[in-house]
């Protein structure tokens, strides 16, 4: 769900009730500024607000979707995410991406600075270059959650002799989300390093696709693509999100997640639960 405008509270209750609805997992966002207006906007950061959500709950998955690998160092990411895989008792989610541009250039055209500039992130603006961060910061964070102690040196990102400690809960590491739409580059590393690809798309025709491409660059690398699971969100009214929801599972789509109607979540999750 997106944060932008809400306290705390609120997505509490929000979490609590789809945990009681049955919903498998609760995902939320990575930004650093609430949408449109972040001057008149409260917004939580992702990280924090899932420490606290795996505390009030206990059976619901707690994801990200997805964390902009542009705005944290990647092993510190790997020791935040073993410590959450901790306190929630393995129901980490970990979603990843090299971080887009659509929501920043929104924002500026209403006169605000990109929130990463606002912030000092540094944020490249080649989008291959992101890609390329993205790759290594999965490299590191892997070997973080794996190995005993961790090297790397790649052009962004290194590290020596790393220990991460705890290890997550999860083995041999939490599922690893990458969200992405249907780039060449980005589908490589969906089939490097992913256990699950969110895919941006809305419609059934995106899913069949998206799941050509990711056979195709899992066959160049010697990997079996049904290890990769496929996530769509769902825009929807109640009406409309059931009728959608039951052709994709007819599609054999594997996660479908919920965008839930702004101010009405209560509500949409209550009808959801009848149904």
């Amino acid at each position: 769900m997106a944060q932008d405008g809400l306290a705390y509270h609120e997505i509490r209750d929000i979490a609590l009730e789809a945990e009681r609805t049955g919903l498998v997992s609760f995902w939320v966002f990575d930004h650093l500024n609430a949408s449109p207006r972040p001057d008149q906007q409260p917004l939580l950061e992702c990280w924090t607000l899932l420490s606290a959500l795996a505390a009030e709950t206990a059976r619901i998955r707690l994801g990200t979707l997805v964390l902009n690998v542009n705005n944290r160092n990647p092993a510190l990411v790997a020791k935040m995410a073993s410590t959450l895989d901790q306190i929630s008792d393995g129901r980490l989610e970990f979603g990843i991406g090299a971080g887009g541009m659509n929501r920043a250039q929104d924002q500026k055209q209403l006169g605000y600075e990109y929130e990463f500039d606002a912030y000092g992130v540094p944020f490249p603006m080649r989008t291959m270059a992101r890609v390329e961060k993205l790759d290594e910061g999965l490299e590191i964070t892997k070997r973080m959650w794996t190995q005993d102690r961790a090297t790397f040196k790649g052009r962004y990102y290194s590290v020596r002799n790393a220990i991460c400690l705890p290890k997550p809960v999860q083995k041999p590491h939490p599922p690893i989300w990458i969200g992405s739409a249907m780039g060449q580059e980005m589908i490589k590393v969906i089939a490097k390093h992913a256990d699950g690809w969110n895919m941006m798309g809305s419609t059934v025709e995106d899913y069949r696709t998206g799941k050509k491409l990711l056979s195709t660059a899992c066959t160049r690398v010697g990997r079996d693509s049904n290890e990769i699971k496929i996530s769509m969100r769902v825009n929807c009214s109640f009406r409309e999100g059931s009728q959608e929801l039951r052709q994709f599972e007819e599609e054999g789509l594997d996660l479908a997640i919920l965008r839930l109607p702004q101010n009405q979540e209560i509500t949409f999750l209550h009808n959801f639960k009848l149904q």
